[in-house]
Order: structure tokens, then C-alpha cells, then sequence
């Protein structure tokens, strides 16, 4: 069985910037797109932020009215 020798901490090294080199080539954006996709992340999050608002006090309308609904049957028909 042949074994191979350990890597040096030279060749370790070299590798590693070559990994950080292609990698931050590879995953490079501009920084004025980068800014525009966090604006248009913004205005996500508040139309998400919007809706979840809407939905909540829409549930707590139906609520209500359905509270009021059923205390009116109960008026109109008496306490049985």
C-alpha cells in the first residue's frame, strides 16, 4: 500500500485562497444591485407586513360581528 504524504501548510494555504478567489469571483454582485434587491426585499416584507394586518383585524371584524350575530338570535328568540 503506498501512502501518501501529508500536505504542507504552504500548499494548504495557496489552496484555500484559490477556493476564496473563485469563490467571491463566482458570487460577486454589484453593489448597486445588491442595494436595489434589499429595496425591493423592503417593500416585500411591508406588502407582507400589510396583508398579515389586514388578515388580523379582518379575523377580529368576523369575529365581532359574528359575537353580535348570535347574541341577536339569542335576544330575538329568548332565553329557552
Amino acid at each position: 500500500m503506498e501512502r501518501r504524504q501529508a500536505m504542507s501548510e504552504e500548499d494548504v494555504e495557496r489552496i484555500a485562497d484559490a477556493v476564496v478567489n473563485r469563490t467571491h469571483t463566482a458570487f460577486q454582485i454589484d453593489e448597486e444591485t445588491h442595494y436595489n434587491q434589499h429595496k425591493r426585499l423592503d417593500k416585500m416584507l411591508d406588502a407582507y407586513d400589510n396583508a398579515t394586518n389586514v388578515f388580523i383585524k379582518t379575523f377580529i371584524a368576523l369575529f365581532i360581528v359574528g359575537a353580535i350575530v348570535i347574541a341577536g338570535m339569542t335576544a330575538t328568540k329568548g332565553w329557552k
